[in-house]
């Protein structure tokens, strides 16, 4: 290529004449590089614009109701009130079925800081033993639930905490925190929102 150039920039040809043989014959190249360049920096801008979770809430359960997701995401970061630039708050609801196989992988990427399950979902769960040890010291022993694969407890009623209890979808169900959330001390905070100490059994 540079050859080529080179032969065309020493050619007796005008100026104008050496820049439209230039144009036909590397046109394509150029438009290549121009179009690789623009998707170069909209992926950069993209990525650079792309929220942060800051904490994020799931459920997963038989029925829930989608129309629940975005009022209790905007409440719980009213209370969280996350200060970085595009850091977001999420609460999102899986029904069962083939959505499931979205909630296994989000959790096993420890992307979940709450998980919230119906008894019969939390009873097939808690047999893996993947979830957080708690206590909440403001509520007795006996609220607590300890399956037999814990030494202590992992799971509360949801209810317990006004904010979840307001929404059909979150109230009376097992409240579990995963053992690879990144998060933990956004947990204890949402838990302080509520009136509550969250305290993690090392």
């Amino acid at each position: 290529m540079k050859t080529k150039v080179s032969e065309v920039l020493k050619s007796d040809d005008t100026t104008k004449e050496k820049l439209h043989y230039l144009w036909d014959y590397y046109r394509i190249h150029v438009i290549v590089a121009i179009l690789g360049l623009a998707f170069g920096i909209f992926m950069l801008v993209d990525w650079m614009n792309r929220p942060v979770t800051y904490f994020h809430l799931t459920v997963l359960a038989p029925h829930v109701d989608f129309d629940e997701e975005e009022p209790l995401s905007q409440e719980m970061e009213r209370l969280l009130k996350p200060q970085g630039q595009n850091e977001a708050v999420y609460a999102s609801f899986t029904p069962h079925g083939q959505m499931a196989e979205r909630f296994v992988a989000q959790l096993s990427a420890g992307e979940y800081d709450l998980i919230l399950m119906d008894e019969g979902t939390f009873t097939e769960y808690a047999a893996f033993g993947t979830m957080e040890e708690f206590r909440v010291v403001e509520i007795d022993a006996e609220e607590h639930h300890q399956p037999e694969e814990y030494d202590n407890p992992m799971a509360i009623n949801s209810s317990t905490l006004p904010i979840l209890e307001d929404y059909h979808t979150t109230s009376d169900m097992y409240l579990m925190i995963p053992q690879n959330s990144n998060r933990k001390e956004r947990t204890i905070e949402f838990f302080a929102s509520q009136g509550y100490t969250l305290v993690f059994v090392d």
